[in-house]
């Protein structure tokens, strides 16, 4: 992508205030995220098993909402699906920076943590309504940038949230995040009308049963996403409590991935890539893999820090060719694409919460990595075999 082709995304209608309110919402996601398991083992007090349902509740409620309101943007594209998720989102964390009791944290992710979640997808299929009406390289390269911001808010959030937790504990991380998704929340009110207008060309939706291609690579980035969580949980208690890191080094740990990823992801921002290729969708998982074994074979707090470079690699290229390829299979369904996607980033965080309960109550969390790097091999096989027939 020359410069020439990046100037002209940033000025496509919408799309700098889409990118400004995505750096947000998952900003607050990133900070309340990267000590959402630690508060609840050492705040609430939850037992392994109640941390996977607290963990599970949210992937749950977030799974049917999303696929609801993606679905709903797609027949009578609107604003106001993804401005209801950013308010759950804000009302969720407020809320758990007023409590520590388990099960009231339980009704919170349910009823709002969840709901929150879909703000992922929904700004993302706002930016591709938009961006369908530019040249592909143009669609690609913003697609790219949007992630370069989750990544981008990764790298921020949890340096932020270690500020936070020296400064006001568990609640001021928690009110930080809501601080953060009010302000993706105004972004949006401020820079999108009402209600979008459709593409010119016809919209043909089709049913994901008719996709008989869909459920390999939808399972592959399920598989993809359970590894990420379970993992990121996993390494935020081993640094503390296994390999006597601190608090800090969890934030540390999370920032310097994120910023990593930034960079794989600006690659794709200048060079976007038209179509999904297999070579690349096979050294992510390959890298993802080897980011687990590393702490396994050389468990010290030191190799989770370089380690970091291969779990960026891993995320990188996964996460920008991944939803390239569902697109690919769901043309002129921004919605209904980007809920699908969203959703195995739901089915993933679902998955790591039995998981992470299950294996750490059973086997301890130096367990959850050699799974991890299990299903990042099961996964790039799914996604290898669906590649080799990729929709015309």
């Amino acid at each position: 992508m020359h410069s020439t082709g990046s100037l002209r995304l940033w000025q496509v209608p919408g799309f700098a205030v889409t990118a400004g309110a995505m750096l947000f919402a998952i900003l607050a996601h990133a900070i309340t995220g990267s000590y959402m398991a630690l508060f609840a083992v050492e705040r609430a007090h939850m037992r392994p098993l109640e941390l996977g349902a607290f963990l599970t509740l949210s992937a749950v409620s977030g799974i049917f909402l999303t696929a609801l309101l993606g679905r709903r943007f797609d027949r009578r594209p609107a604003r106001w699906p993804t401005l209801l998720c950013l308010s759950g989102a804000i009302a969720g964390y407020g809320l758990c920076s007023l409590t520590e009791n388990r099960w009231a944290l339980m009704a919170i992710a349910f009823l709002l943590l969840g709901l929150g979640q879909g703000s992922f997808a929904l700004l993302f299929a706002l930016a591709k309504r938009r961006l369908d009406r530019e040249e592909p390289a143009v669609c690609a390269s913003g697609m790219a940038a949007l992630r370069l911001m989750a990544s981008l808010s990764w790298a921020i959030g949890p340096a932020v949230a270690a500020v936070l937790i020296r400064a006001w504990g568990f609640a001021g991380v928690f009110r930080g995040g809501a601080l953060c998704g009010g302000a993706a929340l105004l972004s949006v009110l401020a820079g999108w009308p009402r209600t979008i207008p459709d593409l010119d060309a016809e919209h043909e939706h089709v049913s994901i049963r008719e996709l008989p291609n869909i459920w390999m690579p939808a399972v592959a980035l399920t598989l993809f996403h359970a590894a990420m969580f379970m993992g990121a949980n996993a390494q935020s208690v081993v640094a503390v409590d296994v390999l006597g890191g601190s608090e800090r080094d969890v934030g540390l740990l999370f920032s310097l991935c994120a910023a990593l990823e930034v960079m794989v992801m600006g690659v794709f921002v200048l060079r976007p890539a038209k179509r999904a290729s297999r070579m690349l969708l096979a050294a992510g998982f390959v890298a993802f893999a080897g980011f687990f074994l590393s702490p396994v074979l050389w468990p010290s707090l030191s190799t989770l820090y370089w380690a970091q470079s291969l779990r960026a690699i891993g995320i990188g290229v996964i996460g920008v060719i991944g939803m390239l390829f569902v697109q690919q299979l769901m043309p002129n369904q921004a919605g209904a694409a980007s809920a699908l996607f969203g959703n195995t980033v739901s089915g993933g965080w679902l998955l790591s919460g039995i998981g992470t309960g299950g294996l750490a109550q059973a086997f301890g969390y130096w367990s959850i990595f050699s799974l991890c790097a299990a299903l990042s091999v099961i996964g790039g096989l799914l996604f290898l075999i669906a590649a080799r027939a990729p929709p015309a």
